[in-house]
């Protein structure tokens, strides 16, 4: 039996005081209007229900009212069904792989911004600034960013089909159907250019920290002094994930994750000591640099008043949780942010640039290439101003 109008309204009531009310029943009052809101909400229901032209499917119509509230949000908070609660609580498998591609999410459009090297995406023909509409058939608008990165998810040798839109084509349709395997790429690269150490993070889920420890102290002994951390295209990881490489380049109280009343839920500290890298630092950053990305390059910029070249990041710094309601669907909703131990953060409105550095060319690659190279010669300059400045005191 369909449920009556009377108890859809009262259910869509009790979701909007969760979400316009902080989810606290006590904080709903005519002081802040929310239950007025609440009512009016209510009321164009069913003012829809009993004037619409056509029957309205009103669980529908309450399912997509609810998305528009939380997908307008951030890209983190959405609406889930009992299935999809369901879903979202089965996943999380660390064997699960993806094809090789990067998303974000902005006014509801599912972007791909990066796609990885040796990967199914690559050897396809997938390529950055590629909308994301479907996988495997199933519409994304209105899943959250945590959402569709899962669905893109499988176990190694499982095949996803993915739709998308590409811009630079006028918005033609294509599919693509990708196999999913682990990444081929490597998790980082280290060399010098024009005097410069250059470390260009790719995955920093998969970088052997200790390792890179080692590499780091053999540049040094060479007589290195400066270093440029590339943090392009860096989306997929979280601040946990970035802690154990900022303790390279910093120490002692690095992040916190708080929530809306001040209240500390987690924090993250360097390891003891001095960090293994002591010279300089400088950041690389574009539109595509997010989530733990954007917590590294906050805390170095912090720790180490490192210059932060590129374009603005993401803004990607909030920590959802899953509610869930006693009919088994839930919300995803953020409930804190990260920033560091002084109190900065990124989310929302991304990290700065001190210097912006955009790059050009015909493609992304060609872009990219341009970018990092205006950027090396900016801070080799410095270095060879730096060395001549010695000299001529010496």
């Amino acid at each position: 039996m369909k449920p009556t109008r009377s108890l859809l309204l009262a259910a869509s009531a009790a979701l909007v005081l969760f979400l316009v009310g902080g989810g606290l029943a006590v904080k709903v009052g005519a002081a802040d209007n929310t239950y007025r809101r609440v009512v009016l909400f209510s009321e164009i229901l069913g003012l829809i229900m009993d004037n619409y032209v056509d029957p309205v499917d009103a669980e529908r119509l309450l399912r997509g009212a609810y998305e528009g509230m939380l997908g307008g949000l951030d890209p983190n908070s959405a609406y889930l069904s009992a299935e999809e609660v369901a879903s979202w609580k089965a996943g999380g498998d660390a064997n699960l792989v993806g094809p090789g591609v990067s998303i974000l999410k902005s006014r509801r459009t599912l972007q791909i911004v990066a796609v990885k090297a040796n990967s199914p995406a690559e050897e396809a023909g997938v390529a950055a600034g590629d909308h994301l509409r479907l996988i495997d058939g199933e519409p994304l608008g209105d899943l959250s960013l945590r959402q569709a990165r899962r669905l893109l998810l499988g176990k190694p040798g499982t095949t996803v089909t993915l739709g998308i839109l590409r811009p630079r084509d006028g918005f033609t349709r294509k599919e693509f159907r990708l196999g999913r395997a682990a990444r081929r790429d490597d998790p980082y690269t280290l060399d010098v250019r024009r005097g410069v150490a250059l470390l260009t993070v790719a995955d920093p889920g998969r970088v052997d920290v200790d390792a890179l420890s080692e590499e780091l102290h053999e540049v040094r002994s060479r007589g290195i002094e400066r270093l440029l951390l590339d943090l392009r295209n860096v989306s997929d990881g979280d601040p946990r994930q970035i802690a154990a490489i900022a303790g390279l380049f910093a120490s002692g109280k690095l992040l916190r994750l708080r929530n809306r009343a001040g209240d500390v839920l987690e924090s993250l500290t360097g390891p003891p000591g001095e960090p293994t890298w002591s010279g300089p630092v400088d950041v690389l950053v574009n539109y595509a640099t997010a989530g733990g990305a954007e917590a590294l390059a906050t805390v170095v910029k912090r720790s180490r008043e490192a210059t932060v070249y590129g374009e603005t990041t993401f803004g990607l710094g909030s920590e959802p949780k899953l509610v869930e309601f006693e009919n088994g669907a839930g919300v995803l909703v953020s409930h804190a942010i990260w920033e560091t131990d002084g109190g900065e953060t990124w989310n929302e409105h991304g990290v700065e640039p001190d210097r912006k550095v955009e790059g050009e060319g015909d493609d992304f690659a060609a872009i990219q290439a341009d970018q990092l190279h205006r950027v090396l010669d900016l801070i080799s300059g410095e270095v060879s101003d730096d060395t001549e400045a010695e000299e001529e005191a010496a």
